[in-house]
């Protein structure tokens, strides 16, 4: 089961937004099950996927400023 859930995230670095499906850790790093970190596949920076309250708080805040037509 993978540990990184499929939802659209927003690289911090570059500011692409990517379904988080697929981006996960390389499976060839020995810490891959279990492991919350994303790769984005504009720039190849990894970042940690928020889960838990944060991550729906983080969902909460970006459908609101999705539906006002707030632009990041």
């Amino acid at each position: 089961m993978p540990a990184v859930v499929d939802r659209n995230e927003r690289c911090p670095l570059c500011g692409l937004e990517f379904s988080a499906e697929g981006q996960g850790c390389r499976p060839s790093c020995p810490m891959s099950k279990g492991c919350k970190v994303l790769c984005c596949p504009g720039c190849g920076y990894s970042f940690p996927q928020e889960t838990g309250l944060a991550g729906r708080l983080r969902q909460l805040f970006d459908r609101m400023k999705k539906e006002r037509g707030v632009t990041p």
